[in-house]
């Protein structure tokens, strides 16, 4: 709806540009007229020719009053058809009278020509036709005895001659005139309809295109009790791409990956055509291939097969080896799905789950898979209940200094207690708030409630300590976030130095220019920052002088392994305590569970600890409580 609007309000747009120049001919010929009507007019009278003069007068005042409702209503077409009246009177008369020694058959020639030019071409044509009839008549028979004047044979032949050469003229411009208007029309409504229903980097039918043509295909195939297949892709690791090479190879990448595609679904051996418009480019990296009247469903699975040997050993574009790859869900209609939105849902479902299975690989749409999708969407809408009616709640994790077992931080968790999300934890609704982009309302609302408890505990309390909030990957993104934490340290008064953000480690992607620069904007407005779950990621470590990081956070999973057989396990907490004293950073230890582990913490140098054995996660009046009981 909104597409054929725009293109509606385009082609007005288009029309609207001959509709102003006949409406800026029709304002200056009759204010130009109206000038020379009153002169010749005024002589006219001042000569005796009072009927010509009458006429000229008169022609005058209804051009003036033509222009003023024309500037009140632009109603160009009105204001034309009156100033062609106006004129062929005006032309007409000059021929009866003759105007001062016939010199007014001269004027009849440019308001002729002017008449038709304001006019549209088969309206030019029937005025032209007229007036030729007329003039020939007055001129050649005997209504010749209304004419005021008399005109000899050769007179009126040239005149006849000259009307006539002067006309086809006028008419084969405006001619060409509304031919160009028209093609110019007819290739506004091409570009409109390409930009609109096509991707203009790869030629490819766009997201709004491919929904129509997946809705026509299904009630084709509902009649023809056909089965369709949909292959929902997404290019793994695209992001890197751009961030290492900039958009513009990005953009050459996905355009040799559109062609690519295309030859790889329409193989010779292939026993069902693809229509072109069976191929679209949804948003980014993301593209759909639809498989009409599949006799099996495991037939989209070897299309898939194939589409993914197109990555195998890297994606060559101008002699370069892209480590980019596909993940892509498979859904089939009708097994899956009976209306296009819930086949594409599906598909798109199936291609997360390969996603979170691995990446290069393709999934079918499962039932699994489906009651993942119902959870997720039962997430989403407990996720925006909680936010209407601020359902969520902070609970405090103490963080103890190794050397004297004191609180020293305290991590900030967030909590949604809401019946709706009844057992269900931050694990699970977190990469819902991220994916549909609730989670910059949650960290915000986290950030500010944290920052009034902590006022809170530095007054009554005394405490000095920091407190730790966790932040969304996403807000490396977003470059709004360091501005929105500036304003909240000034509206609490907080000191940048009490506050540590804390973001996992596979939020980082190296050479990103952005996340950069909010790193960097955070760390200029004195708030430290450190590496959650750091192990778990892929920060390769010399990539760590780059980032404005003040302290690493030891994965829980690598402290469980402390005493593990696997050697590369137990070691891990080592070699980040080594690393972490290389560059000069502070370590905490999360998911201290036993003693065993606290001590060969402390022994091995690590700075802070935080888990169960120690204290788990507190609600507010209980950590008002272990505060009190906090030595002196």
């Amino acid at each position: 709806m909104t597409q054929t609007r725009d293109l509606i309000a385009g082609e007005q747009a288009v029309l609207a540009v001959p509709r102003r120049r006949r409406y800026r001919l029709c304002q200056i010929l009759t204010i130009i007229g109206v000038v020379f009507l009153c002169s010749f007019g005024s002589l006219s009278l001042a000569n005796g020719a009072s009927f010509l003069g009458t006429i000229l007068l008169t022609s005058a005042l209804i051009g003036l009053i033509n222009l003023y409702l024309l500037k009140r209503s632009r109603n160009v077409d009105r204001a034309a058809k009156t100033l062609t009246c106006i004129l062929f009177v005006l032309s007409m008369s000059l021929l009866v009278t003759g105007g001062k020694d016939n010199t007014g058959i001269l004027w009849i020639y440019p308001i002729v020509a002017i008449n038709l030019f304001i006019n549209r071409f088969w309206p030019a044509v029937i005025l032209f036709i007229i007036f030729s009839v007329i003039s020939t008549l007055l001129l050649f028979t005997p209504l010749s005895n209304l004419l005021l004047t008399t005109y000899t044979f050769t007179e009126a032949v040239r005149f006849i001659l000259t009307i006539l050469a002067l006309n086809v003229i006028c008419l084969a411009a405006l001619y060409a005139e509304e031919k160009a208007s028209e093609t110019v029309l007819q290739l506004y409504n091409e570009d409109v309809r390409q930009r609109a229903y096509f991707d203009s980097l790869t030629g490819l039918p766009n997201r709004w295109s491919f929904i129509m043509n997946l809705g026509r295909m299904i009630s084709r195939a509902e009649v023809d009790k056909q089965r369709i297949g949909l292959l929902y892709i997404d290019l793994d690791n695209f992001k890197q791409i751009n961030d290492q090479y900039g958009h513009e190879t990005g953009d050459r990448v996905l355009l040799k990956f559109s062609e690519r595609l295309t030859d790889s679904i329409r193989p010779s051996d292939q026993l069902f055509k693809v229509p072109k418009e069976s191929l679209a480019r949804l948003a980014g990296d993301e593209f759909v291939v639809l498989l009409p009247n599949i006799q099996d469903p495991l037939d989209a699975s070897s299309v898939a097969t194939r589409i993914l040997k197109m990555f195998e050993g890297g994606f060559g574009v101008d002699n370069i080896e892209h480590m980019v790859y596909a993940s892509i869900g498979i859904a089939v209609y009708p097994d899956d799905a009976k209306s296009p939105a819930d086949l594409l849902r599906q598909a798109d479902a199936a291609m997360y789950s390969a996603k979170q299975e691995g990446r290069n690989c393709f999934r079918f749409f499962t039932q699994e898979i489906a009651e993942r999708l119902s959870q997720r969407q039962h997430i989403e809408t407990g996720l925006r209940l909680a936010l209407r009616e601020k359902e969520f709640v902070l609970v405090y994790m103490p963080i103890f200094d190794c050397k004297n077992n004191k609180i020293v931080a305290i991590e900030v968790l967030l909590r949604c207690p809401s019946h709706d999300l009844v057992g269900i934890g931050p694990d699970q609704f977190i990469p819902v708030a991220e994916a549909t982009g609730m989670i910059k309302d949650i960290d915000l609302w986290v950030i500010e409630n944290a920052f009034s408890a902590l006022i809170v505990l530095q007054n009554e309390q005394q405490f000095t300590g920091k407190f730790c909030i966790n932040i969304s990957g996403l807000e490396l993104k977003n470059e709004q976030f360091p501005t929105h934490v500036k304003n909240l340290l000034e509206r609490y008064k907080i000191s940048p130095q009490c506050i540590e953000f804390e973001v996992t480690e596979t939020a980082f992607v190296a050479g990103d220019l952005t996340c950069l620069k909010v790193l960097n904007a955070l760390d200029k407005l004195g708030v430290s920052i450190a590496l959650d779950d750091f192990g778990t990621g892929y920060t390769a470590f010399n990539q760590l002088i780059h980032y404005p990081a003040d302290c690493l956070k030891i994965d829980r999973s690598f402290v469980n392994d402390l005493f593990s057989e696997r050697e590369a396990r137990n070691k891990m907490v080592m070699i980040i305590q080594s690393l972490a004293n290389l560059y000069q950073l502070r370590v905490i230890a999360e998911g201290v569970e036993t003693e065993a582990q606290l001590n060969y913490l402390k022994e091995h140098g690590c700075d802070w600890v935080q888990g169960y054995f120690l204290s788990p996660p507190l609600n507010w009046d209980d950590l008002i409580k272990r505060l009190n009981e906090e030595p002196l």
